[in-house]
C-alpha cells in the first residue's frame, strides 16, 4: 500500500499504475498520517463522540485489507512501515532555515507533546511516535534527519522511544531531488516488537558516483544524554567579572553549526537578546580558544554535519601543549573576527620590534600572555608565519592603524564587495604567498590538534 496528503500525488501514482506500474489501483490512497483516523480503537472512540453529538459518522481512509492487518496484533507485527516524512521543523535555529510553527495544526503533535518534549517540533518525529504508540509491534523503515539519535532536543524521545536497531545507512540529503542541504539522512530499520533503549548504532555510508550508490565505509552515531554537550562545559567557564578582552559568539553543538562560533569585538544586538555570547577574559582565554579549536580544527562534511561536540573528560587540563596549540589555532584562525575598529585590539600576538611597527601598540596583552610559554612545532611554524605576514602588512599601511587586528589585515589586502562581504583573494601577489603559507601552518597545526579532541572526549569517533 501506498498513501499521500496531497491527492494529486496520489492521482500520479494512480496513472503510473494505468500505465503498467505493478501496483494495484485501490492500494494508493490519500491519508493525511499526522490527523487521519488510524486504528479501529480511535475509530470507535471518534463515533462515540459523534453519536453522543447526533454527527455522521466517519469511516477510516484505510483499504480494508490493511484495516484487517492493523486492527490484528499478529498479523500486524509483520508490517513493514516505510516512509519518507518531511524534515520541516518548527524551532527556529537561524533565520529563513525552518518553518515556525510548522507542527501546530496537527493532532498527532498535540496528544503527543509530552511525551515527544523539545522534539515536538520536527515533523518526522510526529510520524515516528504515532507509528511506535498505535500500531505497536511493526517494522519501522524510515527516511529521516539523524536527530532522534544524537540530539539533545530528542533527549525526552529516547526516554519513549524503544526498539531493536535492525540496520541501515546514511546518504547526503542532496540525493534527493529538489534538497539543497548536506547533510546525512539515514535510511534507518527499526523492530518496535523488541523494546530496547536506543544506543550506538552503526551505519553504511553511501555516496554517488555518476549516480551509482558507492559505499564509503561505516560510522557509528551516539545518542547523547542531556548536560553532557560542549556547551554545557563551556558555561563552566563564564566569566562577567574579568576585564573583557572580546566575546565569543557561540551557537549549536555539532558541525553544521561552527560557522556561527566565533571571537569578535562587537556583538550584535540579536546575539545579546539570544545569549549567543559570553565575555572573554584574561581569566578564560585558554578555555575560549579550546571552545573555538576544538569546533574549527575538523573539516566539516556532510558526514559529520550532525556530529555532537561534547564536555570533555579532565586529560586536557595537564596537556600544556594542547592548550597552547589551540591559542595559537585561534589566533590566526579565520574565525577570529577582533577587529580594532570596535576597541582596543588585544590580539597582537608580537611586539612592537619584532614587527617592525611604526608607533606602540595599544595593548600588549598577547605578546606579554605568550612570553614564556613553550610550543609545539606546528604552532612555532603558524606563529612564524603569522609574523612575516604582520610585518608585511606594518611595511605597506602607513594610513592604517597600527593596531590592526588579523581580521583587520586581511580586509587592507582583500578589500570588500558591494555587498560588504570581504573578498576572498587579494591582487597583492606577495600577501597572498604570505597568507597561503601561514594556512598552510595552520592546517598542519589543525592536524595535530585533531587526535586530542577525540582523546579529550570533545567527540567520539
Amino acid at each position: 500500500w501506498a498513501s499521500d496528503i496531497d491527492q494529486p500525488n496520489v492521482d500520479t501514482m494512480h496513472a503510473l499504475i494505468d500505465g503498467g506500474l505493478n501496483l494495484l489501483h485501490n492500494h494508493v490512497f490519500q491519508f493525511d498520517f499526522l490527523n487521519d483516523i488510524l486504528t479501529l480503537e480511535e475509530e470507535n472512540a471518534e463515533n462515540e463522540k459523534r453519536a453522543k453529538l447526533k454527527l455522521p459518522l466517519v469511516e477510516r481512509k484505510l483499504p480494508l485489507e490493511l484495516k484487517k492487518i492493523i486492527d490484528d496484533p499478529e498479523k500486524r507485527r509483520k508490517l513493514i512501515v516505510y516512509i519518507n516524512p518531511p524534515y520541516a521543523e518548527a524551532a527556529k535555529y537561524f533565520a529563513g532555515n525552518n518553518k515556525a510553527q510548522v507542527t501546530a495544526a496537527h493532532k498527532t503533535s498535540e496528544t503527543y507533546k509530552q511525551t515527544l518534549g523539545r522534539g515536538i517540533n520536527e515533523l518526522f518525529a510526529n510520524f515516528f511516535v504515532r507509528i511506535y504508540h498505535e500500531l505497536q509491534g511493526v517494522k519501522l523503515a524510515s527516511f529521516s534527519t539523524l536527530k532522534y539519535i544524537n540530539s539533545q532536543n530528542f533527549a525526552k524521545f529516547r526516554e519513549y522511544f524503544k526498539a531493536e536497531y535492525n540496520g541501515g545507512f546514511i546518504c547526503c540529503a542532496d540525493t534527493f531531488d529538489n534538497v539543497k542541504g548536506k547533510f546525512p539522512i539515514g535510511f534507518l530499520i527499526w523492530n518496535l516488537q523488541n523494546k530496547k533503549p536506543i544506543s550506538d548504532i552503526t551505519v553504511d555510508v553511501y555516496e554517488t558516483d555518476q549516480n551509482r550508490p558507492l559505499r564509503k565505509g561505516r560510522k557509528t552515531i551516539y545518542p547523547i544524554p542531556e548536560k553532557t554537550y560542549i556547551v554545557d562545559w563551556l558555561r563552566n567557564y563564564f566569566d562577567k567579572s574579568g576585564e573583557r578582552i572580546g566575546y565569543l559568539r557561540f551557537q549549536g553543538t555539532d558541525f553544521q553549526t561552527n560557522a556561527h562560533a566565533f571571537i569578535t569585538s562587537r556583538p550584535t544586538a540579536n546575539d545579546i537578546r539570544e545569549s549567543k555570547i559570553t565575555n572573554i577574559t584574561k581569566n578564560n582565554i585558554i578555555e575560549i580558544s579550546i571552545y573555538l579549536a576544538v569546533r574549527q580544527c575538523i573539516e566539516h562534511t556532510w558526514i559529520n554535519d550532525r556530529d555532537q561536540f561534547l564536555y570533555p573528560n579532565d586529560a586536557y587540563k595537564t596537556d600544556a601543549e594542547f592548550q597552547h596549540d589551540c591559542l595559537v589555532f585561534t589566533l590566526f584562525h579565520g574565525q577570529n573576527r577582533i577587529s580594532s575598529r570596535h576597541g582596543m585590539n588585544h590580539w597582537i600576538p608580537f611586539t612592537e620590534k619584532a614587527v617592525a611597527a611604526k608607533e606602540k601598540f595599544e595593548s600588549n596583552f598577547m605578546s606579554s600572555f605568550l612570553k614564556g610559554k613553550a610550543f609545539s612545532p606546528e604552532a612555532q611554524e603558524v606563529l612564524s608565519a603569522g609574523k612575516a605576514l604582520w610585518k608585511y602588512f606594518h611595511k605597506n599601511s602607513n594610513a592604517v592603524s597600527v593596531n590592526a587586528s588579523f581580521y583587520d589585515i586581511r580586509e587592507f589586502f582583500q578589500g570588500r564587495k558591494e555587498s560588504g562581504a570581504m573578498n576572498i583573494k587579494s591582487a597583492d601577489e606577495d600577501y597572498t604567498v604570505l597568507l597561503k603559507a601561514l594556512r598552510d601552518a595552520l592546517k598542519a597545526l589543525a592536524r595535530k590538534i585533531e587526535p586530542k579532541v577525540y582523546a579529550y572526549g570533545f567527540l567520539k569517533e
